[in-house]
């Protein structure tokens, strides 16, 4: 299975792929870098708000990582932050939690893959 097969729905490479042709590769590893970063403290900061129920914060957390997410075409990481926010704004903890895990999933994967793709085309 190729990079291509494994990411269907999963990202958007055309939004990286425009990155590079605009920022090079040097400009995307730093770009990348910065959302790694905040992603990993977003979503660590999400799942303490998770725990304590905070759903008003843990909302506005969800829908921050869905916005980042989007702009680097992470989809299923934009749409499993989205889960989140939902599940938070109607005040469902066990949604919540469950749209959490499938978010640190689609990031996982979509981190691999990402970097993979940039490695092999820049």
């Amino acid at each position: 299975m190729n990079i291509a097969d494994e990411s269907a729905n999963l990202i958007d490479f055309s939004q990286i792929d425009a990155l590079l042709s605009a920022a090079g590769r040097d400009g995307v590893n730093d770009i990348m870098q910065a959302f790694w970063r905040s992603t990993d403290n977003l979503t660590a900061q999400l799942r303490t708000q998770l725990e304590a129920e905070d759903f008003i914060e843990a909302a506005r957390t969800s829908h921050a990582i869905k916005g980042s997410a989007a702009n680097v075409g992470a989809c299923r990481l934009a749409t499993a932050a989205r889960s989140v926010e939902n599940g938070c704004r109607n005040r469902d903890s066990a949604s919540a939690i469950a749209a959490l895990d499938d978010l640190l999933l689609a990031y996982a994967e979509t981190r691999r893959l990402m970097t993979a793709h940039i490695d092999a085309v820049a």
